[in-house]
């Protein structure tokens, strides 16, 4: 291995043996801590994503079977371990801990431990029965030309997943020329800085940041009728399977739902959370067992903001992909009261929520991030977990993230990538809901423990959010969507 003197990583990181190194958690990251499980065991927010993909030769004789395409996608998880070395980093109680390996063995007990060939089986299916990694894990599903990655939130975050995916098809398409084998200790220096390194979380005065968390997180204190999903009482015990439903609306309802945003100068997330809002309060007010009492009146969220915008240009000291994996995100409350306002209304309070510019809009924002977090934890840690209002998160256009297509360098043909999927483990009784456009077609996915919904009521949750989302904005005469 290279002499430690001649490689410097990021401060953030100690060195705490002759190849390893440890990082204590950032702010977001002491939550994913605090709810993380052993490895082999079914856990909350273990994140998940695979890709449907193709590769097309330029000509007859160079097409790839399963055989020929396994070594390639082996090498080019290798090459991403290599540029971003925390994808092989392990989580303990005390911090991100990453082990340089020492020798090609070493290489390649990682790669048996975190790369598998699983024939006779499809992402889907894997996704049911996940459970922890030691390691973030790629598996390869011959048959359906899928792969699938799954970690810990510590790892990654949506953008992160989404980056990863995108540099993971241009080392696909564009093998190093140097040895990846190599185990000489220079890719320390890429472990990445915490979103705490590259934000100003200093507190004004001492105990303010913690007083501002107190004022963010005051307005959940004030809800008397949550508007939530009813589910069985007394809970039944979590199920260990994971469950996930995909609504993929057709191209045609797209393009009206994308042309009315844009004509009311409204962000899809912005309307998309409205519609969940009023079809989570419908189907509250339809079940009720309780006469006339209808749904509730208040909607609390947590909406989720990319911090990559706010970090430092990198320079010629930064690596200048430092900052695309990663856990890069943070979370914020608000509170929605629909009563009184039309569809656009609600919209439009949610669309100035989701777009200010964070510390533009409270300059006390950073140093509240991490006792915020604090504060929030038991709410995630308590046994049984209660919340039944669903949880957001918006991907934005994948294609802005993720191409299509990417060409081999030497020009023997490319990689076509068809599908996208992205979720996270539920094991409270909420729906954990994503949208996402790919390739001109919005997806509402909805990933939920299966002792606390049934396919179906998940599907006419769906439904309800479409329909929603069509009169809200006067959007008539669609045809049918495609589901997954």
């Amino acid at each position: 291995m290279i002499s430690t003197e001649r490689v410097k990583c990021h401060p953030s990181w100690a060195q705490t043996g002759p190849n390893t190194y440890s990082q204590p958690y950032g702010f977001q990251e002491v939550l994913y801590n605090a709810i993380s499980v052993p490895p082999g065991s079914p856990g909350l927010f273990l994140i998940g994503s695979s890709i449907t993909f193709s590769y097309n030769p330029s000509s007859p004789a160079g097409r790839l079977s399963a055989h020929d395409l396994a070594p390639l996608l082996r090498n080019a998880w290798l090459q991403m371990r290599q540029q971003y070395p925390t994808l092989a980093a392990e989580t303990h109680p005390e911090g991100k801990i990453y082990t340089s390996p020492s020798s090609s063995a070493e290489l390649e007990e990682w790669l048996a431990a975190t790369f598998i060939v699983t024939p006779g089986k499809t992402s889907a299916e894997h996704w049911r029965t996940m459970i922890k990694t030691r390691q973030m894990t790629m598996y390869f599903f011959p048959e359906e030309r899928q792969l699938f990655l799954q970690g810990e939130h510590h790892i990654l975050d949506g953008r992160g997943l989404m980056n990863f995916w995108d540099r993971f098809f241009r080392a696909l398409a564009s093998p190093a020329k140097e040895d990846i084998m190599k185990t000489e200790g220079s890719e320390v220096s890429r472990l990445p800085p915490r979103s705490d390194d590259l934000l100003d979380m200093a507190e004004k005065k001492p105990g303010r940041g913690e007083q501002r968390a107190l004022e963010i997180l005051a307005p959940l204190g004030t809800m008397n009728a949550p508007i939530c999903l009813p589910v069985p009482h007394p809970l039944p015990p979590c199920s260990p399977r994971n469950a996930a439903l995909e609504l993929r609306l057709s191209t045609r309802t797209t393009e009206s739902i994308t042309a009315a945003c844009k004509a009311q100068r409204l962000s899809v997330t912005a309307v998309w959370h409205a519609a969940v809002v009023l079809a989570t309060r419908s189907i509250q007010a339809k079940r009720n067992s309780v006469p006339g009492a209808g749904g509730g009146t208040q909607f609390a969220c947590f909406g989720n903001f990319d911090l990559r915008r706010y970090f430092p240009a990198p320079d010629a000291t930064t690596l200048p992909d430092a900052y695309a994996l990663s856990n890069h995100h943070c979370v914020l409350p608000y509170v929605v009261t629909p009563d009184g306002k039309t569809f656009s209304q609600v919209a439009r309070e949610l669309a100035s929520f989701y777009q200010q510019d964070l510390p533009k809009a409270d300059a006390e924002v950073w140093s509240a991030m991490e006792p915020m977090i604090r504060m929030l934890l038991p709410g995630f840690t308590r046994t049984p977990l209660e919340e039944t209002t669903p949880a957001l998160s918006s991907l934005g256009v994948v294609d802005h993230f993720i191409g299509s297509w990417y060409a081999d360098a030497g020009g023997q043909g490319g990689w076509r990538v068809e599908e996208v999927w992205f979720g996270d483990t539920v094991t409270g009784p909420w729906l954990e809901c994503f949208m996402w456009a790919w390739q001109g077609r919005l997806s509402l996915n909805s990933c939920y423990n299966p002792a606390y919904y049934t396919h179906a009521e998940v599907d006419e949750f769906h439904q309800l959010v479409l329909e929603k989302m069509l009169d809200g904005m006067s959007i008539v005469g669609q045809g049918p969507c495609w589901k997954l």
